[in-house]
């Protein structure tokens, strides 16, 4: 169980600098799931805290293995599986899905924070479902070109189209009369990751424009037209917005290679994404929790080239600083035990949007009469998320 590393109260001095020796033991409490918990007081102020206080099981009735549900859900585990495995139930495995979902959001806004500025970023979007496959959706994911670093996701649902029988488009009309997709979800998800590209990239004229890498997807080119800021930037030859075809060959001479290898992970370690799968998302929430574990892991966790394991992980492929990189190994020697302290990070809309569970998510049980879901967001992770500011 993690020693706290600060004390709790932000108007105390040894909140934001704690010196060593700033809190002395001050007794203990027993209890069913994590044994006996040592207590301790501030020495400047008397708060009390506990090793509980900054622990991944904190408020949690049971202790979980949280690593082993990780590992099992990025080999491409459902849910009711990893339950099975363990003997846990799926309701327990998705609350620590949550947990962890939060974890790895605290992690990445301590990445960003540490960034290097970049020459070109690749944004596209991964085609799933959620709920039903009468609800399609748009996993928006931008990507560093260079180390293949994932920087922000942001979900997006919208209306089905296409082909369809008699019976399916009756089943459709009858879901949008009873709820229908709020307008500009998806626009809107598109939108947060273009305004959030500017603060990674490395804007220098003399050496030419910084390159963004889309497709010709019209949703793209119509934000892209009706920014301002990229039009100021593109004048004064800063950036430069470049399409291709997705019919295009995907080799790595593609210059969206970067972004379409990332789906390829995605679509092969995460079950709910796999093509024709029975293990679909329920919730929206859900699917991006389970997104910034994969995107962690991918980042942090993962070699940039399997024949090239001296490179390191793809965050530190020229992506990071150097003490950048200490704080991540930091970080994930105690992603298991210890909650990441958000102090001093950067928290983008579409990490804070995540954090707070509020993706759109369309209601599984229409029939019944359910017009929406909820993932619920406990008051002390967003006391967590009050700390950036």
């Amino acid at each position: 169980m993690p020693i706290p590393s600060h004390c709790p109260n932000p108007a105390c001095a040894a909140h934001t600098d704690p010196e060593t020796g700033w809190f002395r033991p001050f007794g203990s409490y027993p209890t069913q799931a994590h044994g006996t918990v040592p207590r301790f007081r501030c020495r400047t102020c008397g708060t009390t805290c506990s090793t509980q206080t900054e622990s991944m099981h904190y408020a949690a009735k049971r202790h979980l293995p949280l690593k082993a549900i990780v590992d099992s859900l990025l080999e491409g585990a459902s849910q009711r599986e990893i339950g099975r495995r363990y003997g846990i139930s799926p309701m327990t495995v998705h609350n620590a899905i949550i947990r962890l979902g939060r974890q790895a959001i605290a992690a990445q806004s301590v990445l960003l924070s540490h960034l290097c500025p970049r020459s070109r970023l690749v944004f596209d979007g991964l085609r799933s479902f959620v709920t039903s496959q009468d609800y399609p959706c748009d996993l928006t994911t931008l990507v560093d070109a260079e180390g293949e670093t994932i920087l922000a996701i942001t979900h997006g649902v919208f209306r089905r189209g296409g082909r369809m029988t008699g019976k399916q488009r009756k089943r459709v009309r009858a879901k949008q009369a009873h709820w229908q997709i709020p307008h500009g979800t998806m626009s809107g998800s598109i939108s947060t990751i273009w305004n959030e590209l500017w603060p990674y990239l490395g804007l220098d004229p003399p050496r030419g424009p910084a390159l963004i890498d889309t497709d010709q997807h019209r949703g793209y080119r119509r934000i892209v037209q009706r920014s301002p800021v990229y039009r100021h930037l593109r004048t004064a030859n800063c950036a430069e917005h470049r399409t291709t075809s997705s019919l295009a060959p995907r080799n790595v001479q593609n210059p969206l290679f970067p972004v379409n290898y990332v789906d390829r992970l995605i679509r092969h370690r995460l079950r709910e994404h796999t093509r024709e799968t029975i293990a679909f998302g329920r919730h929206s929430a859900m699917q991006m929790y389970r997104m910034w574990i994969f995107a962690w892991d991918l980042n942090t966790r993962r070699e940039w080239r399997v024949k090239q394991p001296e490179e390191g992980p793809h965050a530190e492929h020229g992506s990071l600083e150097v003490d950048g990189a200490h704080a991540i190994r930091q970080i994930n020697r105690e992603f298991f035990t210890r909650r990441v302290d958000v102090r001093g990070a950067v928290l983008p809309v579409s990490l804070e949007k995540a954090w707070r569970a509020e993706a759109v998510s369309p209601p599984i049980r229409w029939k019944a009469g359910q017009t929406g879901t909820t993932v619920r967001v406990p008051e002390y992770t967003l006391r967590d998320l009050a700390r950036v500011a």
